[in-house]
């Protein structure tokens, strides 16, 4: 009786072994899909070719110019609309995905290169040429500016513009995001890069 065990779980085993191989297999075939294959609706017009939701009423009057990041980095930078009482109208926003980071409404100050890698570091390595291009961009349109940036989202969702507020604790960055959730499967990071004139 014994012997017949050892047959059934090693019947069991390669069952199981070929059937997480073919599961390994039909998951490497989905990643490399570049989406050229993809079937559509014959009945749907041009207009609905996008899957993603309709933008709903907070969404920004202008579309946002998005530039891949001169970073050499993942990333992608893009001109964002800023209020608040700091005085602070456009920012330049920073997004990838997986890279790392906490969303946090605090800005840190970026006036040293031990404060700017003080910031990057919490984020991959990939990711921190990126942001550094952004800061230098930011930094060369006011160099009588001292350079600031927050992680104000780490999800899916990605922020329509920001509200900027100088605080007792320094500058708060709050980000408005859609009312209606996008899911992913990966999570996306939101760094804002802005400059405030020095006093």
């Amino acid at each position: 009786m014994t012997t017949s065990l050892r047959r059934s779980g090693v019947r069991t085993r390669t069952a199981a072994l070929l059937t997480s191989l073919a599961l390994t297999a039909g998951v490497s075939a989905c990643s490399g899909d570049d989406g050229g294959d993809t079937a559509t609706d014959p009945d749907a017009t041009s207009d609905s070719a996008s899957s993603t939701p309709s933008p709903s009423e907070d969404s920004p009057s202008e579309t946002p110019t998005e530039t891949a990041s001169d970073g050499g980095g993942p990333g992608t930078a893009q001109a964002i609309d800023a209020i608040g009482s700091a005085g602070v109208t456009k920012a330049t926003m920073v997004h990838a995905t997986e890279v790392g980071g906490s969303a946090s409404t605090l800005a840190f100050v970026l006036d040293t290169d031990q404060a700017i890698n003080d910031f990057v570091g919490q984020f991959d390595a990939a990711f921190a040429p990126s942001i550094g291009a952004a800061i230098g961009a930011e930094s060369g349109l006011a160099p009588d500016a001292t350079p600031y940036a927050a992680t104000v989202a780490v999800g899916c969702d990605d922020p329509r513009n920001v509200a900027i507020d100088a605080g007792e604790a320094g500058f708060e960055v709050v980000p408005k995001l859609p009312k209606n959730g996008v899911q992913c499967l990966a999570p996306m990071t939101y760094v804002v890069v802005f400059t405030v004139p020095d006093a």
